[in-house]
């Protein structure tokens, strides 16, 4: 019978030939990141120190390269062959808040930028009654709502408004791009309009703000991942974070920009705090032209003592990442988690809901 050797936390477990690694670690209470259970989000990244696993079925981006180059696997997409010793990742800032099922009525839908949301919805009903809704900056929901035939489809969103917002207001924001033909976004200003009901499942994923760190931040977003990254940003100056603090906000074209006077406003009220808008095709006045990538490693040559927080598109966060990984930075202090369209069980999964 396989052993799973945890030298950290004094651990063996005993598993079963080809049992899923997440479902052993989840069975002993081991404090492990976890979420799509799929190899699409990549928050149960742990490092295999020896032995081997069957690794497969996960996206490219949940898992880059790089990464898997200096060990890294992902439990959920891991079926234990033999002896194994692992080594988690920011197992002194595991966080792991209670998942929930609630229903939310649509509070308000604003246009941010053409074909760009906001979505600010108010927790109506609590389904485990298990009180104020509660997740950390950086983290995201599964959102589902019935479409115009009355079948549920869902994707998963980041939260854009702060935890205190949930907590105490019991509302949560969301940053949606519409996009034709979107199962979910293209029903936008149709289903989903003031009034309407949608389900919540969360909070998930493991590119949660880390309030021990000390040191830089530095925060990435291109396109609607700027939601999680203000919320990032705003909830890290809230918390009295004094190191330096600094946005890079991407978009591909000047018409998609948003956001701007709220990272001014955050400017205006925190001196350790800079955002640069970056435009990578017809960049305007006071906005930096290229890529939000190679704007950042212009800028920094040395993260030593940072941590980078990522959010937006799978072909820029996978990017960066590896990158980052090239250029020495830990993977401990590269924090995103990567979204991908559902699988197809997972969408027939929403359906049936």
């Amino acid at each position: 019978m396989p052993t799973v050797s945890i030298p950290a936390l004094g651990l063996q477990l005993a598993a079963s030939p080809d049992e899923n690694l997440l479902k052993l670690l989840r069975r002993h209470k081991v404090p492990i990141g976890w979420s799509c259970k799929r190899g699409e989000c990549g928050s149960c990244k742990c490092v295999l120190e020896s032995g081997e696993v069957n690794l497969s079925g996960y996206q490219p981006g949940a898992l880059p390269q790089g990464q898997r180059e200096q060990g890294l696997i992902l439990a959920c997409s891991s079926r234990i062959v033999g002896d194994i010793t692992l080594a988690l990742i920011d197992s002194d800032d595991y966080i792991e808040h209670p998942q929930r099922r609630l229903r939310c009525s649509v509070l308000w839908l604003r246009e941010l930028a053409p074909e760009v949301f906001a979505l600010r919805l108010g927790i109506t009903h609590d389904e485990d009654g298990g009180g104020p809704f509660v997740f950390s900056a950086g983290q995201y929901a599964h959102l589902r709502v019935r479409d115009p035939q009355g079948v549920w489809v869902g994707r998963d969103f980041s939260m854009a408004g702060t935890p205190v917002e949930a907590e105490y207001d019991g509302e949560l924001e969301f940053h949606i791009r519409r996009t034709a033909g979107g199962s979910f976004s293209g029903l936008l200003g149709s289903s989903i309009v003031p009034g309407s009901e949608l389900q919540l499942e969360g909070p998930r994923g493991a590119a949660y703000f880390r309030p021990r760190h000390q040191g830089p931040l530095i925060a990435v977003s291109a396109g609607t991942g700027l939601g999680a990254m203000l919320s990032v940003v705003r909830t890290a100056l809230d918390n009295g974070k004094t190191d330096p603090v600094v946005l890079y906000a991407g978009f591909r074209h000047v018409s998609e920009v948003y956001g701007r006077e709220a990272m001014d406003e955050l400017e205006r009220g925190h001196a350790n705090f800079r955002a640069h808008v970056v435009v990578e095709f017809d960049a305007g006045q006071g906005m930096r032209g290229g890529r939000v990538g190679d704007a950042l490693f212009a800028d920094v040559a040395d993260f030593a003592a940072s941590k980078v927080y990522l959010a937006g598109s799978p072909a820029m966060v996978e990017s960066v990442s590896n990158e980052l990984l090239t250029r020495g930075v830990a993977s401990r202090d590269v924090h995103a988690d990567a979204f991908y369209a559902p699988a197809p069980q997972a969408a027939a999964d929403d359906a049936q809901g």
